[in-house]
């Protein structure tokens, strides 16, 4: 092996490893996103006091 390919490797194998944190941190992210999006439709739900709950029939 000369030093040109154990340059490009070690180059390719930093670039691989930068994008899979970069995708790591994405994921992290939109999952934040997503349970907290979830946290503040329950509050809505649970300060709507009922509204949905019951159905009239009698229409």
């Amino acid at each position: 092996m000369n030093v040109a390919s154990i340059a490009a490797s070690a180059t390719i194998m930093t670039q691989a490893q930068t994008q899979s944190q970069a995708s790591m941190l994405v994921m992290r992210k939109a999952l934040d996103l997503a349970g907290q999006q979830g946290a503040d439709f329950a509050a809505m739900i649970a300060q709507a006091g009922g509204v949905g709950q019951n159905m009239d029939v009698q229409a």
